[in-house]
Order: C-alpha cells, then structure tokens, then sequence
C-alpha cells in the first residue's frame, strides 16, 4: 500500500513509519521540519497551505494525518492552533477525497471527548463521560481550542464517509502517548499526584500506537469508525470496580461494577482490526 504519514518527524509519526516499511508499505513522509535516520523518503511541507498537499497525496493508497499541533502548548496561541490545525485537517481530507484515497487514519485525542482546563486536568470531581470509557463518547471539548481542532477533524471525516461510502475513515482519539521511560517511572513513583486522574488514568505506549495505526490501514472496513485505543493504569491492591468507587465516585457507569474489568473498553477495536495492546500497568500508591 503507498502510503503518505503526516507529522512523520514526530514521536508518534516516526514510529509509525518504522511499523509501516517493516510491513511492506510504501511510505511517503512528511513534516514541516527534517529528521534523520526515518525508514522513508521525508519532504518538507507545510500542511496549511492546499497546494502543498495535492502533490503528497497523488497516487497515495492512504494517508495516516498526524501532522497537527500535538497540544496548546506546541503553538504560539491557543487561537492560533485552532486555526492551524483545522486548516491543516481539511486540506489533508479534503484533498484525500478529492485525488480519490481510499483510506484515511487521523490523530484524534482524548481531549475531543474529555473537557479539560485549557487542556489540563481539573481537579475532582473530573468530567469523565463514563467508564469504561470508549470512543462513543459524545464530542466534549468544552473551549479547549486543542479539543475543538480535533472535534472538526473527526465531523469532517464523517461528511467525508456520507458523500463517499467506500471511504475509510478512522478517527483514533489518543491518550497520552508514552515511551518505556516514562512507565518506568510511573512505575516507580507511588505519588498520587504524579497519575492523569483528569484522564481517567489513561495511556498507550508508542509501539502498540503505531501496530494499531498499521491494522486499521490493513483491515478497516468502509465507513466512518471511531476509537479510543488506550490503557489505564491499575491500582495495586483495587480491583476495577474498587478504582471507580475510590477515586471517580462521581463518574457514571456504563455496566454493573462487579461487570467491569478494567477503566477502558477495547472490544470494538479487537472486533474490528483485532487490537490487542501490552497488558496495562500496574502501580502502587503510598500509604497515608
């Protein structure tokens, strides 16, 4: 499959390169700024700017749409990533569909569906929609301007999927992404502050973030699909339903307590592209 990767000299975008060649893909990289040692041809391109797509993505199979500002912080302004990363989602799907791609996978974020303070956890009790929780969470991003960037991402995509039925268009609404340095050290520390409770104590790792970017773009089905792929950590001594009744009590539940195995649900993604991430991490909190 050709495949174009935007965002390709990011932590994500690099790694998904790497899983992509190792497959027996084409790849075609691209990001505004050059790395070294990336498994694929990189160019220079500014996603902003429509002209500059067209000539990316023809004669592509797929594109797989990391090239975005990653958070608030990344840019110069909250407006000004807004702005950025709309242009840039709708000049990548706009020209997919119009050159005649068959398949596109987009960086959603938790933050599409989770309100966050400017993109920062809230304090408790937290505005989490449900556990577990999935990626048919309503679209919530309160005035997060990184939330809504990726709110019109996913709405556009689903326009994309009405007008076009054979299109395959795959929101996946990423947690944190971590490398094996950070669980580490999550790992390691029994601080209760030093955990993402705003984000229901959830994770995925770089290399199960780039296998299921692979899978989707191997064995989507036609149509408009939405995930949240990740992990949540697990408490040392709590069960699931322990977790949700300790330190979520607000928190809505979706099933029973003692039908709950764990914070996230992965069903409809192992149903779907048969994703199957590295078993979740368990942490210890100090005694008080």
């Amino acid at each position: 499959m050709k495949v174009l990767v935007t965002g390709a000299a990011g932590r994500l975008g690099s790694v998904v390169c790497q899983e992509l060649v190792r497959r027996g893909h084409e790849v075609l990289a691209t990001d505004q700024r050059f790395i070294s040692g990336l498994p694929a041809p990189l160019r220079l391109a500014d996603l902003r700017l429509a002209l500059a797509v067209y000539p990316l993505l023809e004669s592509k199979d797929a594109v797989v749409h990391l090239g975005n500002h990653p958070s608030l912080d990344a840019g110069p302004s909250p407006q000004a990533v807004l702005a950025d990363n709309v242009a840039m989602n709708a000049n990548v799907f706009r020209t997919a569909a119009e050159l005649g791609v068959g398949r596109i996978v987009f960086a959603s974020s938790l933050q599409a569906m989770v309100r966050l303070d400017q993109g920062r956890p809230t304090e408790a009790p937290y505005t989490l929609p449900y556990f577990p929780l999935d990626g048919q969470a309503p679209l919530n991003p309160g005035s997060n301007f990184y939330g809504l960037s990726k709110e019109f991402g996913e709405r556009t995509l689903q326009v994309l999927a009405q007008c076009r039925p054979e299109l395959c268009c795959t929101a996946l609404r990423f947690p944190k992404l971590v490398n094996e340095s950070f669980l580490q050290r999550i790992k390691q520390s029994q601080a209760p502050s030093a955990l993402n409770w705003g984000e229901g104590l959830t994770y995925l790792a770089l290399p199960d973030a780039a296998m299921l970017v692979a899978l989707v773009l191997e064995r989507q089905r036609p149509g408009y699909h939405q995930y949240f792929p990740a992990q949540a950590l697990r408490i040392a001594g709590y069960s699931a339903a322990a977790t949700l009744a300790a330190f979520f009590p607000a928190t809505p539940l979706r099933r029973l307590p003692s039908d709950i195995e764990g914070l996230v649900d992965l069903g409809a993604l192992e149903t779907d592209v048969g994703f199957q991430p590295s078993p979740p991490l368990t942490v210890e909190l100090e005694r008080t």
